[in-house]
C-alpha cells in the first residue's frame, strides 16, 4: 500500500483491467493492482488517463494535483460529511468564547511541539542557547490563558514561529546549508524550499484525515475564513508541523539523503530539481510509513488521522 506519484515530464499512467500501468515516455516503469493504491500525486507534466481517474473515484482514493513548489492545484478526497456536524462547527465559528478558548488550545499544542523539537537537539547543540530558546516560548504558552482575541493569539503564534525558526541554523550543519530565516512565498533557499514542500504534503495527509473525520475544511477557528482557503485544513495542519514535516526535513539534510545539487535557484525562487523531487518522495513514504516506540508503534499517517478524529470528537464538548 502506498502513494503513486507522477511527476516527471512524460510520466503518465492508465488503467489495463484490475491494475495501473505507470510509464514514462512510453516505457513502461510498473504495474500496480488498483486496490494498494492509497492516493495519487500528479505534477503539471504528468497524465492520468480519464478511465483511471474514473476508478480511481469510485474507489474513494484520493486525487491531488500539484504544482512545482507542491502546493495542491486541485484534488478529489472522497467526503462524508454530515449536517449536524456542520451545524456544530459553524456554531463553535459564531461563539465569541468558544472559538478563542479552541485556537488557544491549536497554539498552545504547536508551541509544545515547538521545545519538543528543540529539546532533541541538546546533545549536539548549544544547550544554553537551546535552553534560553525553549524558555521563551514556554513563556509565550504560559501567558495564552490570557489572551481574549484571535488577533492577539494570532500575534502570540506568529511570536512563538518567529523565535522557534531563529534557532534553525544551529541545527542544520551549516557549512553546506545557509539559514537566514523564514521565507515561504517564495522560498530563498533550499531549506525553505524543502519546509514549503513538505508542508504542501502535509495539507494533503491533513485534508485526507479531516474527510474521514467527517469535518467541513472550509470552517476553521484561527485561521481566517476568507474564502481563498479551506481554514480547518490550515488550524490542523498547526499540530503536525514540527513533530512530522520538520523533524523529516532536518532529518533529510543532516544526514545528508539529499544535496545542494538537487535544488534550481533562479532569482524569483528556490526549488527542487525534479531527481530532487523523486528524492523527497521516495523518502517521504519511507518516513510516513515508520512506526515509532513514541507514538505507541504507530507511524506518522496513522497519528495524523488519530489526532484528527481526536480533534473533531472534542468539538461535541
Amino acid at each position: 500500500m502506498g502513494v503513486l506519484y507522477l511527476l516527471s515530464a512524460g510520466s503518465s499512467a492508465h488503467k489495463a483491467g484490475p491494475r495501473i500501468v505507470v510509464e514514462k515516455n512510453s516505457e513502461v516503469l510498473g504495474r500496480l493492482p488498483i486496490r494498494s493504491v492509497d492516493g495519487v500525486v500528479i505534477g503539471r507534466n504528468a497524465q492520468l488517463s480519464t478511465q483511471t481517474i474514473f476508478e480511481l473515484m469510485e474507489q474513494h482514493i484520493p486525487i491531488f494535483y500539484i504544482d512545482g513548489r507542491g502546493k495542491i492545484i486541485g484534488h478529489y478526497v472522497y467526503e462524508k460529511q454530515s449536517a449536524t456536524r456542520l451545524l456544530m462547527q459553524l456554531e463553535i465559528f459564531q461563539d465569541a468564547v468558544k472559538q478563542p478558548e479552541l485556537s488557544k488550545e491549536i497554539i498552545a499544542e504547536k508551541i509544545s511541539n515547538q521545545r519538543d523539537l528543540l529539546k532533541r537537539y541538546e546533545k549536539t547543540v548549544d544547550a544554553d542557547k537551546l535552553e534560553r530558546t525553549t524558555k521563551k516560548l514556554k513563556q509565550i504558552a504560559d501567558k495564552l490563558s490570557q489572551l481574549q482575541t484571535l488577533d492577539e493569539i494570532r500575534g502570540a503564534e506568529g511570536l512563538a514561529a518567529k523565535i522557534y525558526f531563529a534557532t534553525f541554523t544551529e541545527l542544520l550543519d551549516q557549512t553546506r546549508w545557509k539559514w537566514k530565516e523564514r521565507s515561504q512565498h517564495p522560498a530563498r533557499d533550499p531549506v525553505n524550499a524543502l519546509l514549503n514542500y513538505g508542508y504542501a504534503f502535509l495539507e494533503r495527509e491533513v485534508r485526507i484525515a479531516t474527510a474521514l473525520a467527517g469535518m467541513d475544511a472550509r470552517i476553521g477557528f484561527f485561521h481566517t475564513n476568507d474564502g481563498r482557503k479551506d481554514s480547518l485544513i490550515f488550524d490542523l495542519m498547526e499540530f503536525f508541523r514540527q513533530p512530522v514535516i520538520d523533524r523529516f526535513i532536518l532529518n533529510l539534510l543532516n544526514k545528508r539523503m539529499i544535496q545542494p545539487e538537487h535544488f534550481l535557484k533562479p532569482e524569483d525562487e528556490c526549488r527542487l530539481t525534479d531527481d530532487g523531487r523523486i528524492i523527497f518522495c521516495t523518502r517521504y513514504e519511507e518516513y510516513m510509513a515508520k512506526k515509532y516506540r513514541e507514538y505507541g508503534d504507530k507511524n506518522s499517517r496513522e497519528v495524523i488521522v488519530e489526532r484528527v478524529r481526536k480533534f473533531s470528537a472534542c468539538l461535541n464538548r
